[in-house]
């Protein structure tokens, strides 16, 4: 199971979806259900184009279950620099919260 960091490193990067479907060659429809973890699957082509458009890996457009530990460690730094309660440390969480829930979709 994916969760898609697609938004994020768009954003990031300050490249609008308008952009990002041009670049890739994507609908605006079809990338607004990726960001948004609206469909949980794709294939190697569409990574590519993604990944292209964006100028990174494929593998940097998602985190699998592998990297929970890795964003509890970021949670945990985030919460120690902004508090308990701020914007960023709601997105990490959330974060989390999608894999596991993905994982347990799973079983």
């Amino acid at each position: 199971m994916f969760i898609f960091v697609i938004k994020k490193i768009r954003n990031f990067k300050n490249i609008k979806l308008n952009d990002l479907c041009f670049k890739s060659g994507l609908s605006r429809s079809y990338l607004t259900k990726l960001e948004n973890n609206h469909l949980n699957t794709c294939n190697l082509d569409t990574l590519k184009k993604i990944s292209d458009a964006l100028e990174v890996n494929i593998k940097d457009l998602f985190y699998t279950e592998y990297d929970i530990e890795d964003l509890k460690e970021e949670l945990n730094e985030l919460v120690d620099e902004y508090g308990i309660n701020s914007k960023e440390v709601l997105e990490i969480s959330q974060l989390i919260d999608l894999i596991i829930n993905a994982i347990n979709k799973e079983k």
